[in-house]
């Protein structure tokens, strides 16, 4: 079993099942908890690796004077993946994860990637901003020592309005899970940091035309933290030889909205790279 880091109550990863590789990647501020309602189908297919990111509730710890970045984060991934003994896997990721999934794919780390409402698209500043102002309303619940949080989330309906921003149906996640990602959502200790980054870096701009696995883009289409109208398309215009899908009734952080939906988009790709390459479970 993983060992917790001194503060946290969040193993740094989870590995499970067996098959191929494929590792699981959350969103700032998250943790792999996140994937807990899709890890019993995925698992059955691949051997699942899913790592807490640098400086996130649990994971590697990011020293206070080095810069972060996402090829940072990606970095900390690999090594992970290096210890798991993945030189490649199938790379999913939701939101900042989906950004740290196509920077793998692009430095060859990936057998295929599937990446859910993937940050780093935006056409302004001004789009940008407004993600950064609704990063900073949500960490002010990173306690679960606050009662009146605890009060909130033991509700069905006002899990449902806590959530609503990064999740449709927030009422469908189990309070007790409602509390761990309250907790983990405290734990981050980059979210200042990677903001500014945000600031410094820009935009996703990278250059992924030698690209050679299979990337899908699924963009939530109730997405209300980064609507496809303004984040997604300039994103886009980056993978031209991505496939788009749209997900319906699910918001950003889609896992608890519907994990059946989320389970069927990774695993048909995962399912098909596998039989061409006849590594399928099974095969």
């Amino acid at each position: 079993m993983p060992q917790n880091p001194p503060g946290s109550s969040t193993p740094p990863f989870v590995r499970t099942g067996e098959g191929t590789p494929l590792v699981l990647l959350h969103g700032l501020t998250g943790t792999w908890r996140v994937w807990t309602p899709v890890l019993p189908a995925v698992s059955a297919k691949h051997d699942v690796l899913a790592p807490t990111l640098l400086g996130h509730g649990g994971g590697t710890p990011h020293p206070a004077d080095a810069e972060i970045s996402v090829a940072a984060l990606a970095d900390d991934v690999e090594r992970a993946m290096d210890a798991a003994g993945f030189g490649t896997a199938h790379v999913v990721g939701n939101s900042l994860g989906g950004w740290v999934t196509l920077e793998l794919a692009r430095r060859g780390r990936a057998t295929s990637a599937v990446a859910f409402s993937p940050a780093g698209g935006w056409l302004d500043d001004r789009r940008l901003a407004r993600v950064s102002r609704l990063m900073r309303q949500a960490s002010r619940f990173g306690s679960v020592t606050n009662p009146g949080v605890l009060r909130v989330l033991r509700r069905p309906r006002a899990r449902k309005l806590a959530f609503r921003s990064v999740m449709a149906h927030g009422e469908r996640v189990p309070a007790a899970a409602a509390l761990e990602m309250t907790e983990d959502l405290g734990a981050c200790t980059i979210l200042e940091p990677f903001l500014a980054a945000t600031l410094r870096d820009g935009p996703f701009a990278e250059d992924m035309s030698q690209v050679t696995c299979p990337v899908r883009v699924a963009w939530a289409e109730l997405d209300r933290t980064i609507p496809f109208p303004g984040y997604g398309v300039p994103l886009m215009e980056h993978l031209p030889n991505a496939e788009l899908v749209h997900l319906p009734g699910v918001g950003h952080v889609p896992m608890f909205d519907d994990p059946a939906l989320v389970a069927r988009t990774i695993l048909e790709v995962t399912g098909r790279v596998d039989a061409e390459q006849g590594t399928e479970v099974g095969a």
